[in-house]
């Protein structure tokens, strides 16, 4: 298993494994300790966890995958530095959420490995029946790739599947988001600019991302450097409509002057 990222807290192994598990199917213990640098008994605990949220199934000295759709929804990952800077961004938009909340999210690369790193925290175990976790889709991918946690619960919106970002559009997405409220929205984008703010491609894709927002206490845009200075079609908000801005790379100074007008608090990892 090679990888470029070697995770060493729990919440990092636990999305190492699953990500590696929906590739190879199955995994075995001492394969993993070496792989992370960390103790079989600390993969062994893992595992039997991992066992107990349906998440995969023990075998003998390992693990195996338990439904085919998880690889779907997993998928391989980048291991180029455009990847890498995204999984940076993904780590540090985690931290922000905590059990019990309700999470929106876009659709996009960087909002798809949030989703993923989000809804296999350990941390957000569901209890007396109560999830630990609600999470709000526009997408149908990180649809899967929460649906497939017992302790998740998932509300997707209705409205018409976009082929390339897997987006829902249209009036039947945006009616069903105006009933519902967010603690968190997390929002990726084509391009950011100073003028157009946050833009991508698809005009219906921004409509329902701005429903999703105004319905928003905490909006977090999520952003790898190359995307600061570029402007895409449609609009999707203003850098003020932003709480906060999580950029993996270097920012520039009049980006950071905005932003400090706005109040929006810069997260740079």
């Amino acid at each position: 298993m090679n990888t470029q990222m070697k995770p060493r807290d729990k919440s990092g192994r636990w999305d190492h494994i699953l990500a590696q598990l929906a590739q190879d199917r199955r995994l075995s213990v001492t394969a993993v300790a070496e792989d992370l640098g960390i103790s079989e008994s600390t993969v062994r605990r893992d595992f039997v966890e991992m066992e107990r949220a349906q998440l995969a199934r023990r075998t003998h000295g390992g693990l195996v995958a338990i439904d085919v759709a998880y690889s779907l929804a997993a998928g391989p990952r980048s291991a180029d530095v455009e990847g890498a800077r995204r999984e940076q961004v993904a780590g540090a938009a985690c931290d922000l959420v905590r059990p019990g909340q309700i999470v929106g999210f876009n659709g996009g690369r960087t909002t798809s490995a949030t989703a993923r790193r989000i809804v296999s925290r350990p941390e957000f175990e569901g209890r007396d029946g109560v999830a630990g976790l609600t999470v709000v889709c526009a997408a149908l991918n990180i649809a899967i790739e929460s649906v497939l946690r017992p302790s998740v619960r998932t509300v997707v919106l209705g409205g018409v599947a976009e082929p390339h970002s897997f987006e829902l559009t249209g009036p039947l997405a945006a009616a069903t988001m105006r009933d519902l409220w967010l603690d968190v929205m997390f929002v990726g984008m084509i391009g950011m600019d100073l003028e157009a703010g946050l833009t991508c491609h698809s005009d219906a894709e921004a409509g329902v991302t701005r429903t999703m927002i105004g319905h928003a206490r905490r909006v977090v845009g999520l952003a790898t450097a190359d995307k600061l200075g570029i402007r895409a079609m449609a609009g999707i908000c203003s850098l003020g409509a932003l709480t906060d801005l999580v950029v993996a790379g270097e920012v520039p100074e009049d980006f950071r002057r905005d932003l400090a007008e706005h109040e929006v608090r810069l997260l740079q990892v």
